[in-house]
């Protein structure tokens, strides 16, 4: 039952997106459409712009393996703190040089 559930809201979403999509390529096209009718040039407006995601992956990659490295020295002893506290000292510590990595021209 759960998964029935989760493929109809998941089509739902999937949905969505598709019919924002549409909807605002076709406003864009109607709007586009009026300006050739009233004989507005089209060369003065600008071109519409690439969308860019700027997303840091570098940073992203070195945070998750350092966690991954403090698990696997933490996981050595069976008590959780331990464990849980390589992971966030590991991690703390991949978070620091994922800022310097990422940012080589930080002043001093």
């Amino acid at each position: 039952m759960e998964t029935f559930i989760l493929s109809i809201v998941f089509i739902f979403f999937m949905a969505g997106v598709f019919f924002t999509w549409f909807f605002i390529h076709k406003a864009k096209s109607k709007e586009r459409l009026l300006l050739i009718e009233k004989g507005f040039d089209l060369s003065q407006i600008p071109q519409e712009r690439k969308f860019v995601i700027n997303f840091p992956w570098l940073k992203t990659g070195i945070v998750v393996a350092s966690m991954g490295l403090g698990l696997t020295f933490g996981s050595a002893s069976s008590n959780p703190g331990i464990i849980i506290g390589s992971v966030l000292l590991f991690g703390g510590a991949g978070m620091i040089l994922g800022k310097y990595v990422d940012n080589p021209k930080v002043q001093k």
